[in-house]
């Protein structure tokens, strides 16, 4: 896997969501999830087919990444789902 872009440091929180699904009547409304905001190194990697998006915290607590053919895709998925803007790309040559 080739780096091509990356974003070191992007500080992110997680949780927060409210309950949206159904309760019985009367029952307590659950509390909010829990947050956790973290600092994600992200970075779009090919492997020649595609990309791969990939997200890290520093302490390790979240990490995943998502396989996308274009490179235009993978960029578009790291700011729907992390708030990354075009600017902030470092690109690895």
């Amino acid at each position: 896997m080739t780096v091509v872009k990356q974003i070191l440091g992007h500080h992110v929180t997680f949780g927060g969501e409210s309950h949206s699904g159904w309760l019985p009547q009367g029952a307590a409304m659950p509390k909010p999830t829990p947050t956790n905001d973290v600092a994600l190194d992200i970075t779009i990697e090919s492997d020649g087919a595609g990309y791969n998006l990939c997200w890290v915290s520093s302490d390790r607590t979240a990490a995943g990444d998502l396989w996308y053919q274009e490179l235009a895709d993978a960029e578009r998925a790291a700011t729907e789902n992390f708030g990354v803007t075009n600017d902030q790309w470092q690109t690895v040559a």
